[in-house]
């Protein structure tokens, strides 16, 4: 789910929570830089550590939790996912043993390790995982998410059966959804108080939580099933949503680690000579202003093409996250299935007497009126990318509305309403692109943008069900081509992620996934994801 555009100041896109439970699958790879994992020293076992993120989690259930990247990160410290992605762009089984599907990807069987427990020390059996599947698909917005799910069967103690309506071959990418769906305990997801009750089976356990502040603080579990880890004794969550206050944290020593994005950030981390440990190129999330294409004047696709040609996305870019950044032509980054090199139909820059021609025509059908309001929050960086949007507008002839800023669930309320004509929006990494299907698919509840499109559709369910990995390539090839030739949203560019930590911490990246056995194997994690990263290797050093 992930996402509003509400920047600080000196950063580009920040993703509303309230949505965050959706955009959910996706990985990075590749690797990091400037020494994440070389903290200078040895690593030793022990100490606590202070990370600063940048937005607060009032409830962590995790069927229900609508938590964006600092909820997520909170989550995966007390909670393992069944799947994690690779280095390489997999989901390969965690905290299962094995997820195999059958021949045609319609029943995905989950093995589960012997011996792991919950907090609580319940077994991590069958019976809560398949409690936990359930309690998916009943979730206010993961019911659809999950929806293609038949029937959930506990075979053994230590086997869980799912059964789909159509074949599903990404579904492993879902067992991990960035973190979200951490397996809780049933004496979790059974109590009243499971919003603030918080069991799983992760490397931490709950010390304190306090909702008001979003502030948690999470202990060594001493049982954990992955022999040796976690390194640290315990981590100190501490939410500081002003990126410049969050590097100044860094600087001066209040914080160990804190997640940013955005080249102004990633300058200013560097300039003090922290570690970068950076999201690689290829997958990573889309900057963009999100248009409703059922309301004029985006019903009209000359309109459409109108604004795009009218924008400087170099001017919108170096505003949102600094100068250098790549720019967006479609809906996936470079490395993920679809990605097209380079996409017929959306403008490659900006072409004022095109858009003023268009303008005119448009006028000329519709009264001599061109007009649009364009959505922001109350910050700045926010606000400034809409007033230069509008500048730029204006030079064409298009009249752009600023209405009195909002806050993000206000937003998201208006674009589930589908009373708001444009907005700005960060979303859409991933590894595999069935997780477009809940953004686009004209059945969905959180397609903003109102896209009804049946090649756009089509192309979503095939990519979906297709074995043949040729034919699932050529579906999202027709789905991001259409998503680009009928300028479905005006795209931006791409959101770099890092972590910035102080040069005596290491493992950022941490340990190779487990093998059968549970020791480190041979896949190697996803080193950052949106600022998601693994937790358990990270150590203070000598």
């Amino acid at each position: 789910m992930r996402k509003v555009q509400h920047t600080n100041r000196n950063r580009g896109i920040k993703i509303a929570a309230s949505l965050a439970i959706v955009a959910m699958f996706a990985t990075a790879c590749g690797g990091g830089d400037k020494g994440g994992d070389q903290g200078g020293g040895t690593p030793v076992t022990g100490g606590v550590i202070t990370y600063g993120v940048e937005g607060k989690t009032t409830q962590f259930c995790p069927p229900k939790t609508q938590a964006a990247i600092s909820g997520i990160m909170i989550m995966q410290s007390m909670y393992d996912t069944l799947a994690e992605p690779t280095n390489d762009g997999r989901a390969v089984p965690y905290l299962a043993k094995t997820i195999t599907p059958n021949a045609d990807s319609t029943v995905w069987t989950i093995g589960l390790r012997e011996g792991v427990t919950f907090h609580d020390g319940t077994p991590v059996d069958a019976a809560a995982v398949a409690q936990n599947i359930n309690a998916w698909t009943k979730g206010l917005l993961l019911q659809f998410v999950f929806d293609n799910i038949a029937t959930v069967t506990v075979t053994d103690p230590l086997t869980v059966t799912v059964a789909m309506k159509t074949p599903w071959v990404a579904f492993p990418w879902y067992l991990w959804t960035t973190g979200r769906t951490g397996i809780a305990a049933p004496a979790q997801l059974d109590s009243p108080d499971c919003d603030t009750k918080l069991i799983g089976s992760g490397p931490f356990k709950l010390k304190s939580f306090d909702p008001a502040s979003g502030d948690v603080a999470v202990v060594k579990n001493a049982s954990y099933w992955r022999k040796g880890y976690p390194l640290l004794d315990g981590i100190n969550w501490k939410v500081q949503g002003d990126s410049i206050q969050r590097m100044n944290g860094l600087e001066g020593g209040q914080f160990d680690v804190i997640h940013t994005s955005g080249g102004k950030d990633r300058k200013i981390v560097d300039g003090f000579g922290a570690n970068i440990t950076a999201e690689p190129a290829g997958r990573r999330e889309i900057s963009q202003v999100l248009i409703n294409l059922t309301r004029p004047p985006f019903n009209d696709p000359n309109a459409r093409l109108a604004l795009a040609l009218s924008q400087d996305r170099d001017a919108l870019a170096s505003i949102g996250a600094g100068p250098g950044t790549t720019k967006a032509y479609q809906v996936v980054d470079s490395k993920v299935l679809g990605h097209i090199k380079d996409p017929a139909g959306y403008p490659k820059g900006q072409d004022i007497a095109k858009a003023k021609k268009l303008v005119a025509e448009y006028k000329a059908a519709h009264g001599g009126k061109f007009e649009l309001n364009l959505q922001s929050t109350f910050d700045p960086t926010t606000q400034a990318l809409a007033a230069e949007i509008k500048r730029e507008a204006g030079i064409v002839g298009i009249t752009v509305n600023l209405p009195t800023p909002v806050d993000q669930a206000q937003i998201i309320n208006q674009a589930l309403g589908g009373a708001v004509d444009a907005f700005a929006w960060r979303n859409y990494p991933g590894a595999d692109p069935d997780g477009l299907f809940v953004w686009f698919h004209s059945g969905s509840p959180v397609n903003f943008g109102k896209i009804n499109d049946p090649i756009i559709d089509k192309a979503l369910e095939d990519g979906r069900a297709e074995l043949d990995p040729a034919k699932r390539k050529v579906a999202y090839e027709t789905f991001v081509s259409q998503m680009s030739t009928q300028i479905t949203t005006l795209w931006g560019w791409y959101t770099d992620w890092f972590i910035g930590s102080k040069s005596n911490i290491t493992g950022i990246v941490g340990p190779n996934l487990p093998d059968a056995t549970g020791k480190p194997g041979k896949d190697k994690p996803a080193v950052v994801f949106a600022g998601y990263h693994q937790l358990l290797g990270i150590s203070k050093t000598k």
